[in-house]
């Protein structure tokens, strides 16, 4: 349908949770629309972001929703319905309340309801995010989605390295399953979903080493299901390297974080098991991107502790 016949306006652009936009299920919180040939955008579906349309002269508002029980795909709320019905779909939320309202069975669809094809408001929604999610594609027609990036010295593994994410749907066991890989601090592992469930894990000592145990997909060399060969992954770690080492975005990442404290305080600092982390998690946490230095130090040392010139430094 036209995107004439229907104003949306962005009410509310919602917020990003990195536990749902960088997650085990990420792929059902960004959506990808194509603006210029077979170029893609990749744009978040925010919690609590909400679109106000309008329909045969009325006023829908349609909001997104994590519902507690299910936080794997986003829930969709159309305002204008008195039950408050959560759907899964922003389709069947606008659909089945023009319903009930005009007893007619026009058909609407989802993204163009939510205004992703408007460049105004995919603008707006994609503001202030430092990484994009992006997909590949392998053999046997595997889309890979990579969420998540970390580099290494490793040329044999085209220099990814622990941080680094990814994720895909196949069968496992007869079940279509979601298979999410993971490069941690010395092994690479493998999570198996299937619904919301965790089913199995696998660890390795190597991308090829891993994928040897899960007896599906034996065809194919692991650093390739992985990804890691694709070359505009490649393209991205290179990018990625020559960065500093972590943003704000992944101060909740243990695995990037520890890298980072390891190759930049640990020789600075004198403590031995200091709670390090607690420090940027509470800042990134604080609604003021300032930080009042002392006060935050104290939480994670003892009490009466003497800073050094050299520690503050670092």
């Amino acid at each position: 349908m036209s995107t004439d016949k229907y104003k949306r306006q962005l009410l509310a652009t919602g917020n990003i949770v990195e536990t749902l936009h960088y997650g085990a299920f990420v792929a059902n919180w960004w959506i990808f629309t194509k603006k210029i040939a077979e170029e893609e955008l990749c744009v978040p579906i925010r919690v609590n972001m909400r679109v106000k349309l309008e329909l045969n002269n009325t006023e829908f508002v349609v909001r997104v929703i994590k519902e507690d029980n299910n936080a794997c795909q986003p829930g969709y709320v159309c305002e204008s319905d008195e039950a408050a019905k959560v759907y899964s779909t922003p389709s069947a939320a606008i659909n089945e309340t023009y319903k009930k309202l005009f007893n007619n069975l026009t058909r609407y669809s989802g993204p163009l309801v939510m205004g992703f094809d408007n460049e105004t408001i995919t603008k707006e929604l994609r503001a202030g995010i430092l990484f994009f999610p992006f997909k590949v594609s392998v053999q046997h027609n595997i889309t890979v989605f990579i969420f998540a990036l970390g580099n290494s010295t490793l040329e044999e593994l085209n220099f990814a390295g622990p941080g680094y994410q990814s994720t895909f749907s196949y069968k496992f066991h007869g079940k279509q399953s979601l298979i999410v890989q993971s490069i941690l601090m010395n092994k690479y592992q493998i999570d198996i979903y299937q619904q919301t469930e965790k089913i199995q894990t696998y660890t390795g000592v190597s991308p090829t080493d891993v994928w040897s145990k899960l007896k599906i997909l034996n065809n194919i060399d692991g650093k390739d299901l992985f990804g890691i060969t694709n070359q505009r992954v490649i393209a991205e770690i290179q990018n990625y390297s020559k960065r500093p080492l972590c943003n704000v975005v992944e101060w909740n990442n243990i695995q990037i974080m520890t890298r980072a404290f390891k190759q930049y305080l640990i020789k600075k600092i004198s403590v031995v098991g200091l709670n390090w982390n607690l420090f940027f998690i509470e800042w990134k946490q604080q609604s003021s991107n300032i930080i009042e230095f002392f006060s935050y130090l104290t939480r994670i040392y003892s009490e009466n502790y003497e800073f050094t010139d050299h520690e503050l430094r670092a």
